[in-house]
């Protein structure tokens, strides 16, 4: 089954409103709305991010973000593989870059789709939502990752939506916490694996849905 959920497009509309006033932000990037105006995605909403201070043109920022999201997938394919719990997807960004004709030409941003019904799950620092059962699932995620990569690395920050028709969840922006240090911003290196876990109780067993 695929996973990954792409764009699907080349092309979409954002508006000058809209990325003057991002409806989401992150501790790094700003997040704005627009529409997909090509490919069978046409006329569904995306998003498009970009770094708030000094990152809007530099090659090294996306490439090390797309490299956690690189990561993230093969953990999740694994995870999936073992069927432990329903499917989980992720969102597969691609850097597209504004036209030379717009009011910000040149700069260079992260596209995806649109993810309805917003949910964090867990932060990189150890707090953990307690709603649902998808709050058990994603724990239990974050710690298989920890146990899979002989404690390198654990992928957390997970947050995104359900998908419709009962196709599982999908995730968008996973942070990976190595103690390589090598991916991206967001990495917090050992210090961070350290905190996630100081902050964080093993997860129930879950049922597993």
């Amino acid at each position: 089954m695929e996973t990954a959920r792409h764009n699907l497009s080349s092309r979409a509309t954002f508006t000058q409103y809209e990325l003057d006033n991002p409806f989401d932000e992150g501790q790094f990037r700003y997040v704005a709305k627009g529409v997909y105006t090509n490919g069978p995605r046409c006329n569904q909403p995306c998003v498009c991010k970009w770094f708030k201070t000094g990152a809007v043109y530099e090659d090294t920022y996306f490439e090390k973000d797309l490299k956690a999201v690189d990561k993230a997938q093969e953990i999740i394919d694994t995870w999936n593989a073992l069927n432990i719990s329903n499917t989980i997807h992720l969102n597969r960004p691609e850097v597209w870059v504004f036209d030379r004709d717009s009011r910000r030409p040149g700069q260079k941003t992260l596209t995806e789709p649109f993810i309805n019904n917003y949910t964090k799950f867990n932060s990189n620092s150890g707090w953990a939502c307690s709603t649902d059962g998808w709050c058990e699932v994603m724990q239990a995620l974050s710690h298989f990752s920890y146990h899979r990569s002989g404690g390198q690395l654990v992928l957390c920050d997970l947050q995104g939506g359900m998908l419709s028709r009962g196709r599982g969840a999908v995730l968008t922006d996973p942070v990976i916490m190595s103690r390589s240090r090598s991916y991206g911003v967001t990495d917090l290196g050992s210090d961070g694996i350290s905190t996630f876990f100081f902050s964080t109780a093993v997860p129930p067993a879950c049922t597993c849905f």
